[in-house]
């Protein structure tokens, strides 16, 4: 247990300023997010039981995975916007193998010796920014709120945090090894420092029209089609047998005794967030087609002020009991009155509503049979459609056909060329970055698409901005050259988590609980089983 009464004592001095420090901070802490109207074991979505991983038998939590889910799936939706798909980008497999990994070094941190104080961690907590009320210093109430919102006890935050810093160290012991030049830093500045801007086309495998005739339809049963056809129904089952589903977006008032109450909603009382989600209630109706920016504009929800209140489709059993009673009893564009949950007041609408179903696999084979032949033949008629686009659009020719394909040019906004993630939902795809390097002077195109998990997208430079290395000084050079030890280490250092997992696996050492695995499919229904 940390004595935080005194905190007050510390030598705010005395901690490590560098940016590696806080990173551990920021690790532990993800987006702040909180686990909201579908929080899972909260009457929302039902996690599967037990732990979600164990490593030499440390075990990995159902909260440890809610939390990091959680952060990557905000941070997916935030770079992938419309385009995302966490069951497509695999983000629950990715969660757990990163809690694997960062467990496994941990364990063998310590092994070798590596150890975090108690002091170590109570200074980062201390001297944060996360933490520091109005007068600038550490407040242990919004610190307590924080580990309340997260369901964290003192305990596990802290642990968290000395595993992050555990990991920290070893991972600084190997880039201590490099010695990167000044020209080194002079180069990362050069990228860092440099401006982009960049039109893209992006065209979508899935938005390409593909008509399927009965002749290919039986040429493709015949050649081994009729057991694809069955094994496609009994890995998606609930693709045709489906409870009732709804798609809703959601506006929520929170007050500061509510679940999960956060930032402005902590100030607010009981009656006072009734009074205003009524407000917002006859807003929302008499404004039925603005319910999304009301929804940005008044709900206590983080993630429903990016989304405008979108909550996807759910089932009734994935939302809070008040939730779903009044979401399922109502027809497609309706709007709610104030309805209460542990949450606070919520005000509905629900834009669609799928009904119950239930398919037999007779009924559906000339509809998986089309699907499975447009799904082979979509990729080659996209690369086709992608060729004739690109060499029209090198002669100043191409509107019609991007008419025709209804795609227009997008734009990223200047950014900097070493960016880890492209702004304008191009994401932190190595093959686009490295793309857009090689464009020199605006117009500039691609001679080739770039593939991005099965999109292709056509890449234009609109304009360039070289930095500017008079103003490379020499406490910047030293800065760059610092960071660029870390990050020449990244290489060995993934090269060495993936023998001491190897090592963990072949030693029986590493569960992963496959439902933890197949969370997303789980929770979207798109199971193979």
């Amino acid at each position: 247990m940390l004595k935080w009464k005194r905190t007050t004592d510390l030598d705010a001095k005395s901690i490590t300023k560098s940016w590696q420090s806080y990173t551990v901070l920021i690790l532990a802490m993800g987006a702040m997010l909180f686990f909201g109207v579908c929080q899972p074991n909260e009457g929302g979505f039902m996690p599967p039981s037990g732990a979600a991983a164990s490593v030499d038998g440390i075990k990995i939590s159902s909260l440890d995975f809610r939390r990091l889910h959680s952060n990557m799936t905000n941070q997916y939706q935030q770079q992938f916007r419309d385009q995302f798909d966490p069951v497509a980008m695999g983000i629950s497999q990715r969660v757990v193998d990163q809690l694997v990994d960062s467990t496994l070094l941990y364990v063998e941190a310590t092994k070798n010796g590596i150890y975090a104080t108690d002091e170590e961690i109570e200074k980062l907590i201390v001297e944060g920014e996360y933490f520091k009320g109005e007068k600038g210093t550490f407040d242990p109430e919004l610190f307590n709120r924080y580990l309340k919102s997260q369901a964290h006890t003192e305990e596990s935050f802290t642990e968290e945090i000395r595993r992050n810093l555990v990991v920290n160290k070893f991972r600084s012991l190997l880039s201590s090894t490099y010695r990167p030049s000044e020209k080194f830093a002079e180069i990362n500045y050069l990228m860092d420092e440099s401006k982009v801007n960049v039109e893209y086309l992006r065209l979508d495998p899935n938005t390409i029209p593909v008509t399927i005739n009965q002749a290919e339809i039986d040429k493709f049963m015949k050649e081994g089609g009729e057991a694809k056809v069955k094994d496609y129904y009994e890995k998606n089952k609930s693709e045709f047998n489906q409870d009732k589903k709804v798609k809703a977006r959601h506006i929520l008032i929170a007050y500061k005794d509510a679940r999960a109450a956060a930032g402005d909603a902590t100030k607010r009382s009981k009656d006072e967030a009734k009074a205003l989600a009524q407000k917002v209630a006859a807003e929302a109706k008499a404004k039925s087609g603005d319910f999304a920016k009301l929804a940005e504009k008044y709900t206590d929800d983080p993630s429903g002020k990016t989304k405008g209140g979108d909550l996807g489709f759910f089932k009734q059993d994935q939302m809070v009991k008040e939730f779903s009673d009044v979401a399922f009893a109502m027809q497609p564009g309706s709007v709610s009155g104030v309805v209460e949950s542990p949450f606070g007041f919520h005000i509905i609408k629900v834009e669609t509503v799928q009904e119950a179903k239930s398919v037999t696999l007779e009924e559906a084979q000339k509809e998986i049979a089309e699907k499975l032949v447009a799904r082979d033949r979509k990729p080659e008629i996209l690369a086709e459609k992608v060729k004739a686009l690109q060499a029209a659009l090198k002669e100043g020719k191409g509107a019609d056909m991007m008419k025709e394909l209804g795609v227009s040019w997008k734009e990223t906004g200047d950014f900097n060329m070493g960016s880890r993630v492209i702004p304008g939902g191009l994401g932190s795809d190595k093959s686009v970055r490295q793309a857009i390097a090689s464009l020199k002077n605006p117009g500039d195109m691609t001679p080739e698409a770039v593939n991005v998990n099965g999109a292709m997208y056509i890449l234009r430079l609109k304009s360039k901005t070289p930095a500017d290395l008079s103003k490379l000084d020499a406490a910047k050079r030293e800065e760059l050259v610092e960071s660029a030890k870390f990050m020449e280490a990244y290489p060995l250092f993934n090269a060495l988590t993936s023998q001491i997992r190897k090592k963990y696996e072949n030693d029986g050492k590493i569960y992963k609980n496959p439902e933890f695995v197949q969370y997303d499919a789980l929770l979207s229904g798109k199971t193979e089983d």
